[in-house]
């Protein structure tokens, strides 16, 4: 993802709220790696919650801002599948809408850096589009940028090659979802400026974001 200078604070939106509610249980009181922090939206929901965090991007000048807004957690400039920590060094880790973006065919090296960083029985947290027709044929940057889809099987194989044991997986989004993310495009390509939030499309959004759908892949694993 190109940073934009324009950006200079962290833009706290409803996936950053899921993905809030998804792992919290698992995070308070917990040293906790977020891979692929960028500005920190996830950082400003759980700071306070986590014992300590530590947010990895390979964006310094993204880093650069969420250290300006949280001059408590721990920056470091790195990649998915070079983590400059030593073993059995947090928790848990997050790896939220980042596998995707990755070098193709890191995904396994990248897991198996996560396993290796994680303490014994400690979890790992992700999220990806997920594959299927409905989400490649609704997903705008499938076909603008080629973003890469991932069905639940591969993840679980992936994960299970990289040392972890999955223990929830749920899909979720479906038409709302997808036409948000449309939305988001059309703004920010056409009109070279962010989407307006109108609290009752924002509603629907949220709604139809945390019900069981189509669109992305939300997993939930430990390391054994």
């Amino acid at each position: 993802m190109k940073f934009s200078e324009n950006v200079d604070s962290a833009e706290v939106k409803i996936e950053h709220h899921f993905e809030y509610d998804f792992s919290k249980k698992y995070i308070k009181g917990r040293t906790l790696l977020n891979v692929g922090a960028w500005t920190g939206p996830y950082e400003v929901l759980i700071n306070g919650l986590a014992k300590r965090i530590t947010a990895v991007d390979i964006e310094e000048k993204a880093l650069k801002v969420l250290k300006k807004n949280l001059p408590n957690v721990k920056t470091v400039v790195a990649s998915a599948h070079a983590l400059p920590f030593r073993p059995n060094s947090f928790d848990v880790v997050t790896f939220w809408a980042v596998i995707e973006h990755i070098p193709i065919g890191y995904e396994l090296t990248s897991l198996k850096e996560i396993h290796r960083v994680l303490k014994p029985g400690g979890y790992v947290f992700l999220t990806t589009m997920s594959k299927n027709f409905l989400s490649d044929l609704l997903d705008p940057a499938y076909w603008l940028v080629g973003h890469r889809h991932y069905k639940s099987s591969q993840l679980k194989d992936m994960l299970s090659d990289a040392g972890f044991k999955t223990e929830n997986v749920f899909v979720n989004g479906s038409f709302m979802t997808a036409f948000h993310a449309w939305a988001f495009y059309f703004f920010k390509y056409v009109f070279g400026r962010n989407m307006p939030e109108l609290p009752f499309i924002e509603n629907m959004f949220k709604k139809d974001y945390y019900a069981k759908g189509f669109y992305q892949v939300c997993i939930r694993a430990r390391k054994i």
